[in-house]
């Protein structure tokens, strides 16, 4: 039994750095992800598609409305997260409780379908490779503000 854990520790010890690597190299990328779409959405999203003059007629009326939609979640995230960190410190009623999750999914319900939506058009006109990297991208630029998000609740 001494001998099993005496193994466990030395595993775990020789985990912790890994463990601890791994998060700053998340950081450092989610860092440097962020630097490049610092110049701006439209641009970094142009560079990732690499769309010809046909296929940016098609494309932009599509990504404008999808901003719009976007923006829109994101401000649904933002206050669903202030509504929980508001909870945190409080003796949180049942009632508030469930009605901050049912709409933390909500919003991934609404962003996913809107992915799809936007797939499903861009897919018409780009065919199902661009659509696809274009969602890609969105999903990308979610992360980051999901990350974003997560990093200011306590």
């Amino acid at each position: 039994m001494i001998r099993f854990l005496s193994v466990l520790m030395l595993g775990l010890a020789l985990l912790a750095p890994a463990a601890s690597a791994q998060a700053v190299d998340a950081h450092q990328k989610m860092a440097a992800f962020k630097a490049e779409v610092a110049q701006g959405k439209q641009a970094y999203v142009s560079r990732q598609l690499a769309l010809d003059s046909a296929e940016q007629a098609a494309f932009w009326p599509v990504y404008d409305k999808m901003q719009e939609a976007l923006a829109e979640l994101a401000q649904r995230r933002r206050d669903n997260a202030a509504a929980y960190a508001a909870l945190v410190g409080d003796a949180a009623d049942a009632d508030d409780a469930e009605d901050i999750a049912e709409e933390a999914v909500a919003i991934e319900m609404d962003q996913a379908e809107l992915f799809e939506r936007a797939f499903k058009d861009l897919s018409r006109d780009l065919g199902p490779r661009q659509a696809l990297a274009y969602v890609q991208v969105e999903a990308r630029l979610a992360t980051l503000l999901r990350y974003e998000v997560a990093a200011s609740l306590p």
